[in-house]
């Protein structure tokens, strides 16, 4: 969703292009164009991961990045239109290294279509044919499980960012939340408002993409955005996107040539209808997921960025009283004492957040440590760093 806002500053039309071929499921294949930085060191650090492709219930395929560590598993996911390099972009700006030098065993997810796993486990292209619920039920599900089978855990721990998060809850709230010991919603949102600035925009676009388009391959924006914000519109994009007091240059355009991937028809028309009916819910409408978290008794960390344009705070702030386990809400800004309110993708990669983001987030998970071998949860012991 955040890419079309980045379209509704730069008056660009996109490539409406399906993402085809093997080559964009090489690890860490970045966006063409001329750039101010050389993406290269990104690609080589992300190549230090161990790479999996994992087949869903129903047919589709995910990517595991595996970052190996002695300590319990965690799963971090990324949002919509996004890849794994949300969560380790470079050695600078990686919560997978973070995690993974404490001692915790970490598994980035690229879902279906995104990142390296926009094509199948045959090489044929995965373009479209599934909805935002289908990211939960089965792909979250896939990485879950095959996680706990590698690892001999009973369980995990999730860190989802944006819709990361919010099929995160939908595992949750469809059978899955036995399998986690914590969550961790980052920028999530858990309800939505049409009247907001740019929704109107946003449902547009997406509902016409989802009626239109097989798939938007929207990773050559990525080069376009990067690009133009060193042009005279960097400052509509920055104010959509993130906030610039968080980021330096260099790593703003390396996010952006990175970080993001294709959109399929069924999740744009998925997100569309969420918009519209100001609810977060099953496509079909049946399931109200708010209300059915209530029964999920996974701890739940909710990261609310206080100066995030795309998922507004009291969005956000919805799942504090969605979750029927513990929960607790950290307002990322200058209200917690942090130097500057936090955009959106400012929450996983602004060069403050290893110091004042990671720490909490860590913290929870240590708090609620998973089972193993059916025995209960014991207390982790950090490696130093």
């Amino acid at each position: 969703m955040w890419l079309l806002l980045v379209l509704s500053c730069s008056h660009t039309h996109p490539a409406l292009s399906p993402a085809t071929g093997a080559g964009a499921a090489v690890s860490g294949a970045a966006a063409s164009g001329p750039a101010a930085t050389d993406p290269s060191a990104a690609l080589a650090h992300c190549a230090l991961a161990r790479t999996t492709r994992v087949a869903t219930k129903d047919g589709a395929t995910i990517a595991l990045h595996h970052h190996p560590a002695s300590g319990p598993p965690v799963v971090l996911v990324h949002g919509i239109s996004s890849n794994h390099h949300f969560w380790d972009l470079d050695a600078e700006h990686s919560f997978a290294d973070w995690l993974a030098a404490r001692g915790h065993d970490v598994w980035l997810l690229d879902l279906r279509g995104h990142g390296d796993a926009t094509v199948d486990r045959r090489g044929q292209p995965q373009l479209s044919g599934w909805r935002v619920d289908d990211y939960g039920r089965y792909d979250v599900a896939a990485a879950v499980d095959h996680v706990r089978g590698c690892t001999g855990y009973d369980q995990v721990a999730y860190v989802g960012h944006s819709m990361g998060g919010m099929v995160g809850s939908i595992y949750a709230a469809t059978g899955g939340a036995g399998n986690l010991s914590a969550m961790v919603l980052v920028g999530s949102p858990g309800t939505f408002s049409k009247t907001a600035p740019m929704m109107g925009l946003a449902r547009t676009g997406l509902a016409a993409g989802g009626l239109a388009l097989v798939s938007l391959d929207s990773a050559p924006l990525g080069a376009v955005a990067a690009d133009l914000n060193r042009g005279p519109l960097k400052v509509r994009i920055q104010e959509r996107l993130y906030n610039p007091e968080n980021f330096v240059p260099e790593t703003i355009d390396r996010m952006l040539r990175s970080i993001v991937s294709p959109m399929s028809r069924g999740e744009m028309a998925h997100f569309a209808r969420m918009i519209q009916d100001e609810r977060f819910q099953s496509w079909d409408r049946s399931i109200g997921y708010l209300d059915a978290l209530r029964d999920v008794k996974v701890p739940a960390y909710v990261v609310v960025g206080m100066g995030d344009r795309v998922a507004a705070p009291e969005w956000v702030e919805a799942y504090a009283t969605a979750f029927g386990g513990p929960v607790e809400l950290f307002r990322a800004g200058k209200v917690s004492g942090l130097v500057a309110d936090y955009g959106h993708l400012d929450l996983g990669l602004g060069e403050r957040a290893a110091t004042e983001i990671f720490p909490r987030i860590d913290a929870w998970l240590d708090r609620y440590p998973p089972a193993r071998d059916g025995r209960p949860p014991a207390a982790f012991v950090h490696t130093v760093p």
